[in-house]
């Protein structure tokens, strides 16, 4: 049974790999890759990442990962 400790490690293997992650392309690939329930309709009607997973994913990358904001992506820190 997949967790939201192992979507969080999943995250931060690919921002680590890859070099970023928008959050755009998250949303899409952990419904296909976990399951719907991984994700939620936010109310200004856009699809967001589980609060849980997000939780997990701050404690997994422990200020390691950087979120641009206006690009929507996240990244290593230098």
């Amino acid at each position: 049974m997949t967790t939201a400790q192992d979507i969080a490690a999943w995250l931060l293997e690919r921002i680590r790999t890859e070099g970023r992650l928008s959050q755009d392309q998250a949303v899409q690939e952990i419904p296909e890759t976990f399951g719907p329930e991984w994700v939620r309709t936010l109310e200004n009607g856009h699809t967001g990442i589980h609060q849980e997973v997000l939780k997990e994913f701050r404690k997994a990358h422990d200020g390691t990962v950087q979120w641009d904001r206006d690009r929507r992506f996240w990244s290593p820190k230098p």
